[in-house]
């Protein structure tokens, strides 16, 4: 039996990846937090609002299939510290103007350069760790992206309470620059990829999508969901409460998500015995029926925090599982770089297709609209994945029986 046990140097290696990619999230969710001051103080209407926040999610996908495949060849521990420094030089011009192109030209930057981030942080790890223990540290570190962004929430809050939206686009980028020249400092290199984790290549690229198309469908998905309602918590939370206090307020989302991280996925994996599918599926009919939910409580700030600990425990329980535990366990042969870059790239797109059409939404209508598509997506993707575990039961029974 394989010993799970990690030495020192493998724990400093998850210690240094998980703090780093939790960094991350200071110069990339710093926008959700801002938006409604943003929006106040420089008088935007919604639809603009909503294009500047799906901007860098869509620049994010596209680079995680180039990084993603790039993370397999390069120096990781430099690409990670490129990301990290362009990232915060971006944030730092994004914060002395008021021009929406150049905002959006600049964000549309800075996902690019946070994309560099996860593929090659994941591949450290699965160099650095045997399968066995890449299994044992999946839940716990995948809630490097729920700290980084609950501290990233309130960081943003205590500065919106001293009316500094812009403050927001320079500290918490430049403490995202200091974890970035620690990460440089003290980790170490991926191996070049051996052939027993070498990149998809072209001619096995169309099997392996054929593999993996249902998961790529529900990170699509799964960003839509989660990505909309991380941008929008706050403006949630504000219809009844203070922009400061809503930004503060609003971190019960990541705060719960958390839990989901940690516990809620990685439960109904052991349950289902690793059946990626069918945990994706339960979390997927979780997800749907927690945000079903606002359409049966009155609106106040009590069922806006329900609404949003229940969204938050199944929307990050359910990345979690598609982020780091499928990269990490299922699909290694492929290239785990690569294949965290394809499925965060579905994840990016979905969240920027999703953010975008919470704003439109919003401008047609009120909330109701939006926790409808909330509620229809993880229903859409609960339904092809069914399909999926049903053709795939079939063909199990067979071969048993032949």
């Amino acid at each position: 039996m394989e010993n799970i046990a990690l030495n020192r140097w493998q724990w400093r290696v998850v210690l240094l990846g998980w703090v780093t990619y939790a960094a991350f999230y200071f110069g990339r969710i710093n926008l959700a937090t801002a938006l409604p001051a943003i929006e106040a103080d420089l008088k935007w209407s919604p639809e603009q609002i909503s294009a500047l926040a799906g901007a860098g999610l869509w620049t994010y996908a596209f680079g995680q299939l180039i990084n993603g495949w790039l993370g397999q060849y390069v120096d990781t521990r430099r690409m990670v510290l490129i990301g990290i420094i362009g990232s915060t030089l971006v944030n730092l011009l994004f914060a002395v103007t008021s021009s929406l192109p150049l905002m959006f030209v600049l964000w549309l930057v800075n996902g690019f350069f946070q994309s560099m981030g996860w593929g090659p942080i994941l591949r450290t790890l699965t160099e650095a760790l045997a399968p066995d223990q890449r299994r044992r540290i999946a839940g716990a570190f995948g809630a490097s992206y729920v700290v980084g962004s609950a501290l990233t929430w309130i960081l943003s809050g205590l500065l919106l309470s001293v009316g500094q939206w812009r403050m927001i686009f320079v500290i918490p980028p430049l403490l995202m620059m200091g974890f970035g020249l620690i990460w440089y400092r003290f980790s170490t290199p991926a191996r070049a990829a051996s052939s027993a984790h070498s990149p998809l290549s072209l001619s096995t690229a169309p099997a392996a999508l054929r593999e993996m198309w249902p998961i790529l469908i529900t990170s699509l998905i799964a960003g839509a969901i989660i990505n909309g309602a991380l941008i929008y918590a706050p403006s949630y939370i504000a219809q009844t409460l203070p922009l400061d206090q809503a930004a503060l307020t609003a971190i019960i989302f990541p705060i719960c998500g958390l839990l989901g991280t940690v516990w809620l996925g990685g439960w109904i994996l052991r349950r289902l015995h690793g059946n990626a599918l069918r945990s994706l599926a339960a979390l997927l009919l979780l997800s749907a029926l927690a945000r079903a939910l606002a359409f049966l409580l009155p609106t106040s700030t009590l069922s806006a925090v329900v609404l949003l600990a229940g969204m938050g425990i199944t929307s990050y329980g359910l990345s979690n599982v598609l982020l780091t535990a499928v990269p990490l366990t299922a699909y290694p042969h492929l290239g785990t770089s690569l294949v965290a870059g394809l499925i965060d790239a579905c994840h990016s797109i979905g969240g920027a297709i999703g953010s975008t059409m919470v704003g439109l939404l919003l401008a047609q209508g009120d909330w109701s609209l939006v926790f409808g598509m909330w509620t229809l997506l993880p229903l859409i993707a609960l339904g092809i994945l069914s399909l999926v575990i049903r053709n795939r039961t079939v063909a199990d029974q067979k071969e048993r029986l032949a």
